[in-house]
C-alpha cells in the first residue's frame, strides 16, 4: 500500500491511472454494440487445412478456467506495483483497438463445425447476454495470455504465461473456434501492445523499480 500511496502524490501518475482506467471503462462499455455490429454483418469462410484434420469437441470448460485462472495470476503479479497496473490497464487497452480494427476490416464467418464457446463472464458484460461467433480475428482468448507471458518478467511466471497461452490455443482450434490465423496472429498483436506501451508511455522498469 506504500507504493500505492506514494504513486498516487504524483500528480503525473493521477492524471494518467485515471484516464487510462476511463478509456478502458468507456471501451469495455462500447464493446458490446460493436460485437452486436459485427454479429450481425456477413462475413467470409475460408479454408482452415488445420482445422480439417481436428474433430471439434467441447472444452469450453477448460478453455474458460485456463484463461481466468492465469489472468487471476497476471493480475495479482501487476497489483504488486501502482506503476505494473497502470502499464498492463494500458497495454490491454491498447490490445481491444487491435482488435477492434481487426474485426472490423476483416469479416468473417465462424469455421464449420465450431462448437460455441460457453462464457458466462463474456455473456453477462461485453455479449449482452448472447454467445457471439463472429469476433474471431484475432483470438481474445490466446492475445491475453500472451500479453501476460510478454508482461511478466519472472521467468517461471513467464513459462507458466506460455504454457497457458498455446494450451489454450490449442483447445480454441480444437473446438473449432476460431480459424488458426486468428490464433496465429494473437501472440504478434500481443507483442505489439505490449512493446508500444514499454516504449512511449514514459513509464519504463529500471532494477526492481518502475519509476515515472
Amino acid at each position: 500500500m506504500y507504493n500505492w500511496k506514494q504513486a498516487f502524490r504524483q500528480k503525473n501518475f493521477r492524471i494518467k491511472y485515471i484516464l487510462s482506467f476511463i478509456v478502458l471503462g468507456l471501451l469495455m462499455t462500447w464493446l458490446g454494440t460493436f460485437f452486436n455490429y459485427v454479429e450481425a454483418r456477413q462475413g467470409h469462410i475460408f479454408y482452415d487445412p488445420f482445422l480439417n484434420f481436428l474433430r471439434p469437441k467441447d472444452v469450453s470448460d477448460f478453455i474458460f478456467y485456463t484463461t481466468y485462472g492465469s489472468a487471476v495470476v497476471g493480475l495479482i503479479y501487476a497489483f504488486r506495483s501502482p506503476y505494473l497496473t497502470l502499464h498492463l490497464c494500458q497495454m490491454y487497452v491498447l490490445l481491444n483497438v487491435f482488435r477492434v480494427a481487426c474485426m472490423f476490416m476483416v469479416p468473417l464467418d465462424p469455421p464449420v463445425g465450431i462448437i460455441p464457446l460457453k462464457d458466462v463472464i463474456l455473456e453477462k458484460t461485453v455479449y449482452e447476454g448472447s454467445i457471439n461467433l463472429k469476433d474471431l480475428f484475432f483470438s481474445g482468448h490466446t492475445a491475453i495470455l500472451f500479453l501476460f507471458f510478454f508482461f511478466v518478467k519472472n521467468p517461471w511466471l513467464k513459462l507458466f504465461f506460455f504454457i497457458s497461452g498455446t494450451s489454450v490455443a490449442f483447445a480454441l482450434m480444437l473446438q473449432h473456434v476460431h480459424y488458426s490465423l486468428d490464433i496465429i496472429a494473437a501472440p504478434a498483436f500481443a507483442f505489439l501492445s505490449w512493446k508500444i506501451v514499454v516504449r512511449y508511455f514514459k513509464l519504463y522498469q529500471k532494477g526492481t523499480e518502475v519509476v515515472v
